[in-house]
């Protein structure tokens, strides 16, 4: 598994699903050598191919041009990572919302690399850093229809091998050849989107869990420069903020 080119495609991704003795509901996927954005590409796929129940779609590309990050931003997507957007059909009640789903893909990602020994923070709302550093970045969106929770949308970008900026990290930074296939990696991110699942039927477990790998007791305002302390996370994912005897409830757009 020290193959740093190794080929890509959906059957390869597939299989290393089926050793993981996943029991989730049957993917399609689709693969992209390179492409402008793999949430556009999604949206396109979904537009002329609806996401059916028991059948949640995905779209892993080699590399993208415009990532999209958090807040609009660009996300740098060379070869050598993972970068995959996914859609899960789901009906539900509103009280669900994007910010405690992120939070749910970033826990299930965080135990799958800790598997291998790595010490991973959560940074609120759903960045993973390894040392400060940012290895991986997670876009969640939620689609209601009718007052009801349709679809669970996530756009994951993880740094295996791949060049990153200098507040990035790589996984190979961090342990080295071992595990650096792709496909694995691919499939392990399919293992946090199903398992993400599960944690948002259970809110108290999340957000004990999510507050146990924050990878700050402090926040900063950038707005005023006011200090805030972290007190957690509440059930709705959003950050609770204490100062000076004051108390308020943090969100933000994604």
């Amino acid at each position: 598994m020290n193959n740093h080119k190794p080929q890509r495609g959906v059957g390869l991704i597939y299989r290393y699903h089926k050793l993981n003795q996943s029991s989730f509901r049957s993917w399609r996927l689709m693969f992209k050598p390179i492409c402008a954005s793999t949430e556009i590409e999604l949206s396109n796929w979904i537009a002329e191919k609806p996401v059916k129940r028991n059948q949640p779609k995905a779209i892993f590309s080699s590399c993208q041009k415009f990532g999209q990050g958090q807040a609009g931003r660009i996300w740098e997507a060379p070869k050598g990572g993972v970068w995959v957007s996914a859609a899960i059909k789901r009906e539900d009640s509103c009280e669900n919302n994007s910010q405690l789903y992120g939070l749910a893909v970033a826990l299930a990602l965080v135990e799958r690399i800790e598997r291998l020994g790595v010490e991973v923070n959560i940074k609120w709302p759903n960045d993973l850093l390894v040392d400060g550093q940012k290895l991986a970045g997670i876009l969640p969106r939620l689609f209601f229809r009718g007052g009801k929770l349709r679809l669970l949308r996530v756009g994951v970008g993880l740094n295996v091998f791949n060049t990153v900026p200098k507040e990035g990290i790589s996984l190979k930074q961090i342990i080295g050849d071992k595990k650096m296939n792709i496909n694995f990696w691919s499939s392990e991110v399919l293992l946090a989107i199903e398992k993400s699942i599960d944690f948002l039927n259970n809110k108290k477990f999340l957000c004990s869990q999510v507050e146990k790998r924050l990878w700050s007791k402090k926040y900063i305002d950038k707005e005023t420069g006011y200090h805030w302390d972290i007190q957690g996370i509440d059930y709705c994912g959003g950050l609770i903020l204490f100062k000076e005897n004051k108390k308020k409830v943090l969100f933000t757009s994604t």
